[in-house]
C-alpha cells in the first residue's frame, strides 16, 4: 500500500492545534520543527497511559506483579529499539540515556581508555565533537561547500594512523545531508579504527541496518534520541558492542550498576546496566519503544520515498524563490543526498526575524540559530573556521549571532504545508509583512497593510 498521510495525520492529536497570528485568525499549526522535537502520536500516548495507570513501578528490583510486567515492558523496549537498527543482541546491547547528547557521552566515556585519537567532522552537532575533546585528541575531517563530508581527507587522517574511533553524524542537522555510513564504516575497520554515529537525525527518516559485527561495514556505535522520533523528550539510547561496554568502567557507578559490594570493593555487573546508574527513565523507554513500532508498522521505506517526494516539491519552491530573492538553501542541491532538512538564508533578514515572521503572521513553527553545529554553519555561511563573531563574543562583547532559519520535515507534513512555507517567504522576501518586530527579541505587534497575494510563480491559491 502507498504511504497514506492523512491516515498518519489523523493520530496526532497536535494537528488539532491552531495557531492566532496578528491578523485575529486562527490558523491550524504548520509544525516544521522536527528536527528539534517530534510530536507523539496517539498509540505513543497511549503507551504512555496505559503504563502509568496500570503497571507503574519500578524494573528489575522486586518481584510483586507490577514491578515483573514494567520490567518485561521496559526490556520488550529495549529490544524493539535493538531489532529496528538491525543489531544482534548477542554481540550488542542497547544503553539508554536521556538524550542524544548523553548516548554520545557514554560512547565518548567507553572509548576514552583506547589508545588513539577521536576523527569527526566539521558537519557535527556539538554533541558529537564535544564529549571527545572532553577525553583526549580530535582531529576534523573537512567538508566541501555544500556540507558533504570529504571522503577523501577522512581517508588521508585514516592512513596517517592513530585513530581510534570515526564519529560521524548519520543525517546532518543542518543540511539533512547522509553521508555514506557504511563506506565510512569500512574506512574505519581497515584503519582498525570503529565508527560511532549520531542518528538523531536518520533515526525517523530512512531505515537504518547496523549489520553483523563480522560484516566489514558494520556500525560499531549508534545513537538516536525518542524525542526526535515521535516520543516524549528524556529518553535515547546508545546502541553498541557489548565487549567494548564491559571493558570500560561504569558511566555514572551507583544502583542498578553492581554484582555486589563491600565495605572495601565493588564486582560491577555487564552492559547495558554497568552505564545505566540509578533508575531509568521507565516510561520514556516504553514509549521510546511505541514510537519505533509505529515508524515500523508505516514502514520506512515508504517514509523515505514520501519525504523524497516532499523534499523534490519544496526545493523546486526554493530554487524559485532563490531567482526572485536570493534566498538561499544550505547544503546538498539534491534531495537524494538528504533527509528533510531544508535550512536557508534570507539576505538582510536576521534568522530570528525571519522566524518570528514565519510563526506570528503564518502560524509556521521553524528552527532559527546555529543548531548547535556552529563550525558547520560558519562553513556554509562563508564566515570561515575562525569568524570575527566567535572571537569578538570570546572577547566579551555584545555581537549579532550568525545564523540561519531551518524547517524540517516529518511524518505527517504535506506538500501543501510546504507550499504555505515558500508562500510565506515570498511574502518576506518583497518585505512585505505585516507586523513591526522588535530586533532581538520575539515581540511583535500588528501594524495596517493591505492585504497580501502570494507570488503567482508556483504558488497556491492565497489561504
Amino acid at each position: 500500500m502507498a504511504f497514506d498521510v492523512a491516515s498518519v495525520r489523523a493520530q496526532f492529536p497536535i494537528l488539532r492545534r491552531t495557531v492566532r497570528t496578528l491578523d485575529g485568525r486562527d490558523r491550524p499549526l504548520v509544525y516544521l520543527d522536527h528536527g528539534a522535537s517530534t510530536h507523539a502520536p496517539q498509540p505513543v500516548i497511549d503507551a504512555v497511559v496505559q503504563t502509568l495507570s496500570h503497571s507503574y513501578a519500578n524494573i528489575h528490583r522486586a518481584n510483586h506483579t507490577l514491578s515483573v510486567e514494567s520490567s518485561d515492558h521496559f526490556d520488550a523496549a529495549c529490544e524493539t529499539l535493538l531489532d529496528f537498527v538491525g543489531a544482534d543482541p548477542t554481540t550488542h546491547c542497547a544503553v539508554l540515556g536521556q538524550n542524544t547528547t548523553m548516548a554520545l557521552d557514554v560512547a565518548a566515556h567507553v572509548m576514552a581508555d583506547v589508545p588513539g585519537k577521536t576523527l569527526t567532522t566539521l558537519m557535527e552537532h556539538h554533541s558529537n565533537d564535544l564529549p571527545h575533546r572532553a577525553r583526549g585528541a580530535v582531529v576534523h575531517a573537512d567538508v566541501d561547500d555544500q556540507g558533504r563530508v570529504d571522503l577523501g581527507d577522512v581517508e588521508a587522517k585514516l592512513e596517517r594512523g592513530g585513530i581510534k574511533l570515526v564519529a560521524v553524524t548519520g543525517a546532518s542537522n543542518v543540511s539533512g545531508y547522509v553521508p555514506p555510513l557504511h563506506k565510512l564504516a569500512r574506512l574505519a575497520h581497515d584503519h582498525d579504527a570503529r565508527i560511532l554515529v549520531d542518528a538523531a537525525q536518520l533515526y525517523a527518516h530512512r531505515p537504518i541496518d547496523v549489520k553483523p559485527a563480522s560484516h566489514p561495514e558494520h556500525i560499531d556505535f549508534l545513537a538516536a534520541a525518542g524525542h526526535k522520533a515521535y516520543a516524549p523528550l528524556g529518553s535515547a539510547m546508545l546502541v553498541g558492542p557489548r565487549e567494548v561496554l564491559d571493558a570500560a568502567s561504569p558511566y555514572m557507578p551507583g544502583g542498578g550498576t553492581v554484582e555486589w559490594v563491600t565495605r572495601k570493593d565493588v564486582g560491577f555487573t555487564k552492559s547495558p546496566d554497568r552505564h545505566m546508574g540509578g533508575t531509568p527513565n521507565i516510561v520514556g523507554a516504553i514509549a521510546f519503544g511505541a514510537a519505533t513500532e509505529f515508524l515500523a508498522k508505516i514502514g520506512m521505506t515508504k517514509i523515505q520515498s514520501h519525504e523524497q517526494a516532499m523534499l523534490k516539491h519544496a526545493m523546486k519552491r526554493f530554487a524559485e524563490l532563490d531567482d526572485e530573492h536570493g534566498i538561499r538553501l544550505l547544503g546538498p542541491r539534491s534531495p537524494k543526498e538528504k533527509v528533510g532538512v531544508l535550512s536557508f538564508d534570507v539576505p538582510g533578514r536576521r534568522h530570528e526575524l525571519v522566524s518570528s515572521i514565519l510563526s506570528h503572521e503564518f502560524g509556521i513553527a521553524t528552527r532559527n540559530g546555529c543548531f548547535c553545529a556552529q563550525p558547520m554553519l560558519n562553513r556554509l555561511l562563508g564566515l570561515g573556521d575562525d569568524p570575527v563573531w566567535a572571537r569578538e563574543i570570546g572577547a566579551g562583547k555584545d555581537v549579532p549571532r550568525p545564523g540561519a532559519v531551518r524547517a524540517t520535515i516529518g511524518v505527517y507534513n504535506t506538500e501543501d504545508e510546504l507550499d504555505q512555507l515558500c508562500d510565506a517567504l515570498d511574502v518576506i522576501g518583497k518585505g512585505a509583512e505585516k507586523g513591526r518586530y522588535k530586533e532581538g527579541t520575539r515581540m511583535c505587534e500588528p501594524i495596517d497593510l493591505p492585504a497580501l497575494v502570494p507570488s503567482k510563480k508556483g504558488a497556491k491559491k492565497a489561504r
